[in-house]
């Protein structure tokens, strides 16, 4: 498989990473001042899957080139 081929999937696990870095930032000032405890219980899950996308480890197809 050609390194080209993995580039969209890279680009995608990155992107959702970020994205969900953003909301959860942003529940967690949301947290902090609308809906305490609530707030807080909402975000640490995006954290969470903001951090599992951004190191979600490649297909094997791209692993191995």
């Amino acid at each position: 498989m050609k390194k080209t081929d993995c580039f969209f999937e890279k680009v995608s696990h990155f992107g959702v990473g970020i994205a969900l870095l953003f909301i959860a930032m942003g529940l967690s000032v949301m947290g902090g001042t609308v809906l305490t405890m609530l707030g807080f219980f909402v975000a640490a899950p995006a954290f969470f899957l903001a951090a599992f996308y951004l190191v979600a480890a490649e297909s094997p197809e791209c692993a191995i080139s």
